[in-house]
């Protein structure tokens, strides 16, 4: 279903573009962006620091000793991914904090942690409302913030396209 939405979205770029040269410098110029991004003590993936566009982290992981040990050792001192949708803190604990726990605002410390930043279009925590972390590296916070927006909107938009699966929709109107 993933991957199919997957496809479909690259066929309406390639389609907005229309020409075939414009479309490969665009997929070049994608293809060739550095999978990780890294800044003093900050580590940014879409992953995971040991797979940075594929590995998901959820957090069950936390009982995972092993892949956990693996992926802390990786890491400066904090890194930022995303890809399983769900917001959140892993700690080496090992532990899982979701933003509500803290009010929504995270005091870094000397501790590594592993930030799962959420998911704008797609939150999986149970709460449709967008999600998204900002930084502020001046006062070593983190913050992480929801907004309401017209999911509904969205997924009649889904419902719409025959070629995409109906569950899409869905998933926006449930958070999952």
């Amino acid at each position: 279903m993933a991957l199919q939405a997957v496809f479909w979205t690259r066929d309406q770029l390639d389609l907005a573009l229309g020409h075939a040269d414009q479309n490969n410098r665009r997929w070049d110029f994608l293809g060739e962006l550095p999978r990780t991004h890294e800044e003093g003590d900050y580590l940014f993936v879409h992953g995971s620091a040991r797979e940075p566009t594929n590995e998901y982290v959820f957090p069950e992981d936390i009982y995972n000793m092993a892949k956990m040990n693996d992926l802390f050792g990786r890491i400066p001192r904090y890194a930022f991914q995303g890809h399983t949708h769900i917001p959140g803190i892993f700690r080496m604990g090992p532990d899982f904090v979701p933003p509500e726990d803290f009010d929504y605002e995270y005091s870094l410390t000397d501790e590594k942690i592993m930030c799962n930043v959420g998911s704008v279009g797609q939150p999986r925590d149970e709460d449709p409302r967008a999600c998204y972390a900002i930084l502020d590296d001046e006062a070593q916070v983190i913050t992480f913030r929801r907004i309401d927006y017209s999911f509904d909107v969205t997924a009649e938009k889904i419902y719409n396209i025959p070629s995409l699966d109906n569950m899409l929709g869905n998933r926006l109107k449930q958070g999952r």
